[in-house]
């Protein structure tokens, strides 16, 4: 009688693993060195200083990134490299002039394009002491998903968590019958006092995702992100859209 209890109150669990659980599992299989070769395309828009003395600046920018055994490369053309020397001497000649990504090539660090090509780990490293809130069905683009709401944690150091106040960090991940993810949305809200200062900071997220060459690739992404204290604000916005390229 006491197995067969005890089988009737953890069957549930046996049956239905944890969504959390299930995503980190399959994301830790999505790992290749099968050779990726993508073009990625980067818009930056960019705001900020004194209320009263606004900056801005956008970028366009493009390049090439191949992933694989034989490590990362990312390419700029012969022209994106002129282009860059030119605004190189134009930001010398007038600082205060707006700048764009493409003249100084940082539209895009290796890091960044290594987790466009390769996604599943920096998405699992994100997962790390979170929290499953929701585990529901729901679609994407017309399609049935599971949708699993997570509430996330910021990754602070020990200076940040003594200066934060409040915080709301949610991501929500959709996944498709094999339980692959194919979308993602990342709010992130927070405030933070430090010497009697306080400044708060908003960043939302999202990215749809792919799997080729046995590993999940961002096929796009969009990041805002503002911050504000002291008198002073800051406002971005990029997007970034990659496109798979045939050898």
């Amino acid at each position: 009688m006491k197995l067969l209890l005890l089988f009737v109150l953890t069957a549930p669990t046996l049956l239905f693993a944890d969504g959390l659980t299930d995503v980190r599992a399959t994301l830790q299989k999505l790992q290749s060195d099968q050779p990726l070769r993508a073009r990625v395309e980067i818009k930056t828009r960019h705001s900020g200083g004194e209320s009263n003395k606004q900056k801005q600046s956008e970028g366009v920018s493009s390049l090439i990134v191949e992933s694989g055994g034989e490590g990362l490369k990312l390419s700029w053309s012969p022209d994106q490299i002129r282009q860059s020397r030119k605004a190189a001497w134009a930001e010398t000649a007038n600082p205060d002039a707006p700048k764009s990504d493409i003249a100084t090539l940082k539209a895009l660090e290796a890091g960044q394009a290594l987790n466009l090509l390769d996604a599943a780990d920096p998405l699992r490293r994100g997962l790390e002491k979170a929290a499953l809130l929701e585990d529901k069905s729901d679609t994407h683009k017309g399609k049935p998903a599971r949708l699993l709401v997570i509430r996330i944690d910021l990754g602070l150091d020990e200076e940040g968590r003594k200066a934060l106040k409040s915080s709301d960090a949610i991501l929500k991940l959709w996944l498709d019958g094999d339980g692959i993810p194919v979308a993602m949305d990342r709010n992130i809200e927070a405030r933070f006092s430090k010497f009697l200062i306080g400044f708060k900071v908003h960043e939302h997220e999202t990215r749809e995702y792919q799997r080729a060459a046995g590993r999940l690739v961002t096929t796009s992404a969009t990041r805002d992100s503002s911050g504000s204290g002291l008198g002073h604000s800051d406002e971005s916005h990029t997007t970034m859209t990659v496109t798979l390229l045939s050898d």
